[in-house]
């Protein structure tokens, strides 16, 4: 499975390595030499760190392991050097991605970055400022209610300050990706183990890889972090996918599941939009020219892939006329797509009719994939039965031997063909709806 945007150029992999390379490089020569200039002043940082966290008045903090002092400077240095460059980092790889994504992941790349950023700084400086003074304070009190002299290893402390703010990098990171993910309809119930199996993978490999030295400590950290990100998304993994709110997948003959999608194209204005009452058991997608439009286009791909449709039915057209590029997409994405051509259908009319949407819905009725040909019959009664007063005009021949018919408003169009004609007249014979075969 490949899509080839508007955007992206046909290029062979070995390209896309070169320049993913040339700007990975550049943002680990900018993150080695802030984190150079990082060193220069870590002492006094980790001083009024340990002057923050120091419960005591004085000459409890010692230093056990001069070695570990040296190791925990160039970690502190190291994560202030990333933390330097990370506009840097989102600037090279939003310009390595941004042409191959689609509308919402490009939307999610920019609110990640920019609410992750913050989520992550406020988490880091309350951790700092607030959360460690709090607990050393605390167990310092513990120590003095039992009378122990306090000893404490600043090393240890400094330690353990940086693998939690370590964690809540990884978990700030995480967590604003489902969120984002959610509030922009990317993330739900349909492809929820999709995100929990990549987010999840990552923070699980990340914090066990960066912190092998703390044991069963980084085990229950990663724990912990898996933990709060499933429930700071919960709301999102259990929500129903907005645009198919209240539609069912359907099952064909053949017993696979059929998820369809009817993308309303009013073909720049000259096919009339559906009406929003219309009641059909496909989602409703509205656009104005999908043939015109590079980001229509993406918008319905990215439909076709984040809900892995199988069916796309554009109403205006027959689908023809749609760009080769994307009907090669939906090809690759495993996608039927097909047109309800009522377009075509509308050039009958001359005058309004009231029943526009119950001649749409007939015509949805009358489709025989992924439904059986025999069910036709039922699901055009279901339809007439809610919709009466009209004239049934069922047109058995073919599109050019009917050019020309002109409705009356009255009268509903509904094409099929002989067999089908007799087997649909049967069914609704008892309703008072007059019927003409042509």
């Amino acid at each position: 499975m490949s899509l080839q945007l508007e955007l992206d150029s046909q290029r062979q992999v070995q390209e896309h390595l070169n320049e993913l390379t040339s700007r990975t490089t550049l943002v680990l020569v900018f993150a080695a030499l802030s984190t150079l200039v990082w060193v220069t002043q870590i002492d006094a940082i980790l001083n009024a760190l340990l002057v923050r966290f120091n419960p005591c008045e004085s000459g409890c903090l010692n230093l056990f392991d001069p070695a570990q002092w040296s190791a925990v400077r160039w970690m502190s240095s190291v994560i202030l050097g990333i933390l330097t460059v990370i506009p840097l980092a989102f600037n090279q790889g939003w310009k390595f991605a941004r042409p191959g994504l689609l509308p919402s992941e490009q939307q999610w790349v920019k609110s990640w970055f920019f609410r992750g950023t913050i989520a992550l700084l406020a988490a880091m400086l309350t951790t700092v400022g607030f959360l460690f003074p709090l607990l050393f304070e605390l167990g310092h009190q513990t120590h003095e209610s039992v009378t122990l002299q306090a000893r404490y290893d600043a090393v240890h402390m400094l330690s353990m300050a940086v693998a939690v703010v370590w964690t809540q990098v990884v978990v700030a990171c995480a967590l604003s990706a489902m969120v984002v993910a959610g509030s922009l309809g990317m993330l739900n119930k349909t492809n929820a183990d999709w995100w929990r199996l990549r987010v999840y993978g990552i923070v699980l490999l990340l914090m066990l890889a960066s912190m092998p030295e703390y044991g069963g400590f980084a085990l229950l950290l990663s724990v912990a972090s898996v933990l709060v990100i499933e429930r700071g998304s919960r709301r999102w993994l259990y929500a129903e996918p907005a645009l198919f709110a209240g539609k069912k997948p359907v099952m064909d003959a053949e017993g696979g599941i059929r998820n369809m999608l009817l993308v309303d194209c009013s073909c720049g204005g000259a096919a009339q939009p559906i009406a929003d009452e219309m009641q059909s058991p496909l989602a409703v997608q509205k656009v104005h020219n999908l043939c015109a439009s590079v980001r229509e286009q993406e918008n319905v791909l990215q439909n076709i892939l984040q809900h892995r449709l199988t069916d796309v039915f554009i109403s205006g057209c027959s689908s023809e006329p749609l760009p080769n590029g994307f009907k090669t997409n939906c090809a690759s994405l495993g996608c039927n797509l097909r047109g309800l051509d009522l377009l075509a259908q509308q050039s009958y009319r001359t005058l309004p009719s009231p029943f526009e949407i119950t001649e749409v819905e007939l015509k949805i009725a009358s489709l025989e994939d992924p439904w059986s040909k025999q069910s036709i019959p039922h699901r055009v009664q279901a339809v007439l039965e809610r919709n009466q007063g009209m004239e049934l005009l069922i047109e058995t021949r073919d599109a050019s031997q009917s050019w020309g018919t002109q409705l009356n408003p009255k009268q509903v169009l509904l094409h099929l063909d002989h067999l089908t004609s007799a087997s649909v007249e049967a069914k609704i014979r008892h309703l008072p709806i007059p019927v003409i075969q042509k």
